[in-house]
């Protein structure tokens, strides 16, 4: 197996700017420069006076019984219980409970977690937890619903959950059928190609749907079974034992609501003036608070009143003091919006590091104007690695077609292309020839005839088009009958298409890891070298298999 990395934008150019040129964005995160071990080392020093052994001693509480019950294999449950050491900090990622893990970024940005609390601990000397937030507070169910697959023919598969909860459900509480889950494992069955293991992918995921009866649960012990004896300790957010533990920040949120209002429209204003796009949409009356009840969350809102807060959608109102005595009394009944999220991990855990996606590494410098009015410090962050796996037949393909990795670096219709390789090309030239000779020639008859009056160009006119309709038609099924004579060279460039294109997206960005998992097992993905290493570019690691 062989890798290498080219560099590759992002799509979100303040987080382009922040891994490769960091100076010239460094006031916006705090100058913290996530390629520097000094950075890593002054953070470390600030944290363990904040985090309490009362505090430890509650989270582990609460994640002991979570780990569980989602069958972590022991290396996570040891390392869950290295956080009451007072000196351990911890590296977290995170992402969606999505349908069979999601896209494989998911895995990615584990490992890559992985990979960098190994890489810290070794130089710092100290205790350095992997941790995965499962963003189980979502309320968009359309994100986490479904999954994209490959059939043996590599048509692209989008197997979905047939469930439709109610607007504002969040995950956490969502409870799905046996029924749902019965019928796309079935799916699942129906649709994954044959592969050496199989077997042991639909053995795994059918038994880590029996974990729970949420997507949650699901995702954190399918995450496991693909990730071995990695030592990552899996939390979801929503657990009450954890809510108690940030009800504070919830406070602190209501309590200074307008100061907040002032230093996020003062960051907006900043991230635009800079030339950069915000990475969130700016919502003037939102407290980056939600109200919680029945399982649904709702965005808690400032009102003309200075001392009154409303429930978006729900037309409860109360005053600051009823807001905050409901918060003492029920932390769970409150969520975070996406930028207050950092603060409240932040709060929950000693966090040393922050690995994200191209998006979160740009709104953490709107979330930036939360972190300054609670009076803390945003963590280093480090964007994830980022992968393109080219499987064995994926590249024999490519050599006989001498198509390089710099060909396939953006989406190319490499199916097209073979068909006018074959001779397709030919059929365009005529159907263009076709086109040309029959407006001429429908224009020469209604000029023979335009003493009838100006109906005949109107009636010319339409018969071309009638007809120029008939050629294409013609034309099309002409190049998929040399499409089906030459099937095999077709397939060999569908083949690199779609594995790495997945419907015109990145792989990394579309296709579920149970494809790979069916043919190449994931060991090999774990042994990997580079995950997390901090000092390396921010660019695209092509793995060779």
């Amino acid at each position: 197996m062989k890798w290498s990395y080219r560099s590759e934008p992002t799509g979100q150019s303040l987080t382009d700017l922040h891994s490769t040129d960091f100076a010239q964005v460094a006031d916006l995160y705090h100058n913290q420069n996530p390629q520097l071990q000094e950075t890593y080392r002054r953070r470390e020093q600030t944290l363990n006076p904040k985090y309490t052994l009362p505090h430890r001693e509650q989270l582990v509480e609460a994640l002991r019984p979570f780990l569980a019950s989602v069958d972590a294999p022991s290396a996570a449950r040891q390392e869950l219980e290295r956080l009451l050491d007072p000196q351990a900090t911890v590296v977290v990622a995170g992402q969606q409970a999505g349908l069979f893990t999601g896209p494989l970024y998911s895995l990615y940005k584990a490992l890559s977690a992985v990979g960098l609390a190994r890489r810290l601990e070794a130089e710092l000397g100290k205790p350095v937890v992997p941790v995965f937030w499962i963003a189980s507070e979502d309320h968009d169910w359309g994100e986490v619903d479904h999954a994209y697959l490959l059939d043996a023919s590599d048509n692209v598969k989008r197997i979905r959950l047939p469930e439709a909860p109610l607007l504002h459900q969040m995950v956490h509480h969502y409870q799905v059928s046996r029924q749902s889950v019965q019928a796309v494992l079935e799916e699942l069955a129906r649709t994954l190609p044959q592969g050496p293991w199989r077997s042991e992918v639909l053995e795994a995921v059918e038994a880590c749907s029996r974990k729970s009866s949420t997507l949650v649960g699901w995702f954190a012990s399918l995450m496991y079974r693909l990730l071995g004896d990695t030592k990552l300790v899996m939390l979801d957010p929503c657990l009450p034992g954890l809510r108690q533990l940030v009800a504070n920040v919830w406070s602190d949120v209501v309590t200074k609501r307008d100061e907040l209002a002032v230093n996020l429209d003062g960051k907006y204003a900043e991230v635009t003036r800079r030339g950069f796009e915000p990475a969130v949409i700016r919502d003037q009356l939102n407290t980056t608070l939600f109200y919680v009840t029945d399982g649904k969350r709702y965005v808690l809102e400032r009102t003309p009143s200075p001392n009154r807060l409303r429930v978006r959608g729900l037309g409860v109102e109360d005053s600051v003091q009823g807001w905050l005595h409901k918060i003492e009394e029920s932390p769970t009944s409150f969520s975070s919006n996406v930028l207050l999220r950092p603060v409240v991990q932040d709060c929950l855990l000693p966090t040393l590091a922050f690995v994200g996606g191209p998006a979160e590494i740009a709104y953490h410098a709107l979330s930036a104007a939360v972190f300054e009015t609670l009076g803390r410090e945003l963590p280093p962050l480090l964007l994830r690695d980022r992968l393109t796996l080219y499987p064995p037949t994926v590249l024999r393909s490519m050599e006989k077609w001498e198509i390089s990795m710099v060909d396939v670096g953006h989406p190319a219709d490499l199916e097209s292309r073979a068909v006018h390789a074959l001779g397709g090309t030919e059929f365009d030239m005529a159907y263009e020839q076709m086109l040309v000779q029959t407006k001429e020639r429908w224009q020469r008859w209604a000029k023979e005839h335009t003493a009838l009056g100006p109906q005949i160009q109107m009636m010319a006119e339409a018969q071309a088009k009638r007809e120029a309709a008939g050629i294409h038609k013609t034309t099309q099924k002409a190049k998929n009958f040399l499409a089906r004579v030459h099937e095999t060279e077709v397939r060999q460039l569908r083949h690199i298409e779609r594995w790495l294109w997945v419907d015109g997206h990145q792989q990394e960005r579309r296709l579920c890891p149970l494809n790979f998992w069916t043919r190449y097992g994931f060991d090999w993905l774990l042994q990997l070298p580079f995950w997390g290493d901090y000092s390396l570019p921010r660019g695209i690691f092509d793995v060779q298999m």
